[in-house]
């Protein structure tokens, strides 16, 4: 009998998303079918990427990151009883689902109630650790606890990174204690890779990539529009938004969202990259060599770490 997978990215961004796109292509490679679930927020993404996949509305965690990062430790314990309200309902959702397709996998890319007892079920993250401000990183091993007994629900829990330290993501890919259901299985990136790429004309001076939740996506994009104006070349800069459709008029290059094989072209062509340090965005220039600036989200003590972590390394 063959697969059949049913594969759901957590709603806080599109990183989720892109990188669960490189699973969903191993998986039909190998001859599975495979069905999609997310909110609406990353409908129209997946219907680009994979216009002939069956595709499910699941429920949305919709959470936004607070504004400062100090904020986080009070805001994680403050959205405890949110997350366990969405976690039962898309449990209770994708009961009902399995019961009516039958699938053999269920994969969740940090969703923390989507699994079931009756069919095997992956967890993929690459937080294993949850990183806080350093006035409070005591409480990183109580995120580091909690997101432990949220992962005891899942059969096995896949680790997009190295499994030498420090990998891509340091200390957030790699806790304090060890488990046999942890697996690292290597960076995932949406990315077309060729093991040979062919040498390209750096013909692009800036590509500046757009991403993450509002209302930083839009501050960000402003903000580059304004650096890349006042620095006159030859720039590039994708929005980050699949299903726009309005343009805007800039004396460079703009596109609201490319797919995997024109990014990739793109990347290949610019001389810098300027772009969050969200970790699937690091996996990604980690995979074609790239060269790049990176701005964290403000709030976001994991990609504060990344970008300081990714400094260190040169």
């Amino acid at each position: 009998m063959s697969e059949k997978i049913i594969i759901s990215p957590l709603d806080w961004g599109l990183g989720h998303a892109t990188r669960s796109t490189a699973l969903i292509r191993l998986y039909l490679e190998r001859g599975a079918e495979v069905e999609i679930a997310s909110s609406i927020a990353h409908k129209t993404y997946f219907a680009q990427e994979f216009p002939n996949l069956v595709w499910h509305e699941a429920p949305a965690y919709g959470i936004k990151y607070p504004k400062h990062g100090w904020q986080m430790p009070f805001w994680l314990f403050s959205k405890i009883p949110h997350i366990k309200k969405i976690m039962q309902e898309e449990n209770k959702w994708l009961s009902s689902l399995c019961e009516k397709q039958k699938y053999t996998l269920v994969i969740s890319d940090n969703r923390f109630g989507f699994f079931n007892k009756k069919i095997k079920s992956v967890y993929i993250t690459h937080q294993l650790r949850i990183a806080f401000p350093k006035a409070f990183t005591l409480f990183e091993r109580f995120g580091e606890a909690w997101h432990k007994s949220i992962m005891k629900n899942f059969d096995e829990i896949w680790v997009p990174d190295y499994e030498k330290f420090p990998g891509l993501a340091g200390k957030l890919s790699h806790p304090s204690y060890k488990s046999e259901k942890i697996k690292y299985i290597g960076p995932l990136s949406r990315l077309p890779y060729v093991s040979h790429p062919t040498s390209q004309t750096k013909d692009i001076d800036i590509l500046a990539l757009i991403s993450g939740p509002e209302p930083h996506r839009t501050g960000f994009e402003k903000f580059m529009i304004k650096f890349l104006s006042d620095n006159p070349g030859n720039h590039c800069l994708i929005r980050g938004l699949p299903g726009e459709t309005d343009t805007i008029d800039l004396p460079f290059q703009v596109f609201n969202h490319l797919s995997a094989e024109d990014l990739r072209e793109k990347i290949l062509a610019s001389r810098m990259i300027m772009c969050r340090s969200g970790y699937s965005t690091i996996m990604d220039l980690h995979l074609l060599n790239a060269t790049a600036v990176l701005f964290p989200t403000p709030g976001q003590t994991e990609q504060a770490y990344l970008a300081k972590l990714w400094r260190a390394n040169g």
